[in-house]
């Protein structure tokens, strides 16, 4: 793994629900605060498209050149839903997972981080640390919105404190089992095979790095 740069790290936040069943707008208004009650808040910078299309992902993977990459909304083992340009509720347009890795991909400064926060989506995680980033976090089956919410924001509040992936990622798992939620062992990630992510921290002040 390369050394951190001293620049702050890049989040790209997706949010999908074209029917509205989903509370995509809590989800990134938790992270939002996690964020900015932390540490090191001045070092993430947030990009949040909520009602997001394909045309914004693409968009914010070649503007953006994010570190990470986070998709709420529905997914399965193969499928991703993103909205259609419309006001109107709609079914959404669907995308394979084969399709979001490459648009995910396309850019000189690919992602380190890959974070589907939706249900059925822990089977798209190996193909992503095998083609487009190191880690990859996804949800081994059906996650209540409040599990996921609650995860998302203790996620990024340890990161943004100066944690390793791993303990962010265990951070979150804690935070929902304290917290008497039922998803805590939901939250997967995977990484490359020379990738460490208890070595990997994405935060840190220019005097650490």
């Amino acid at each position: 793994m390369p050394a951190p740069k001293a620049e702050r790290l890049r989040v790209l936040i997706l949010g999908a629900a074209s029917s509205g069943d989903l509370r995509i707008g809590r989800e990134q208004k938790r992270i939002r605060a996690a964020v900015e009650s932390a540490l090191h808040r001045e070092l993430i910078v947030l990009d949040v498209r909520p009602a997001a299309t394909t045309g914004d992902l693409l968009d914010g993977i070649t503007k953006f050149r994010p570190h990470v990459v986070h998709f709420s909304g529905h997914t399965d083992d193969d499928l991703i839903e993103f909205e259609d340009d419309v006001d109107d509720q709609h079914e959404g347009v669907v995308v394979t997972a084969r399709a979001f890795a490459r648009a995910v991909a396309a850019t000189d400064s690919p992602p380190l981080l890959v974070l589907l926060n939706s249900c059925n989506s822990a089977r798209q995680i190996g193909g992503l640390v095998e083609r487009v980033a190191p880690f990859a976090i996804g949800m081994a089956d059906e996650i209540d919105d409040g599990d996921a919410i609650t995860y998302a924001a203790q996620f990024y509040a340890a990161v943004a404190n100066g944690q390793s992936i791993q303990s962010a990622h265990l951070s979150a798992q804690a935070a929902l089992e304290l917290a008497g939620l039922s998803g805590s062992e939901l939250p997967m990630l995977a990484h490359a095979p020379d990738a460490d992510p208890a070595t990997t921290i994405l935060v840190k002040p220019a005097t650490e790095v």
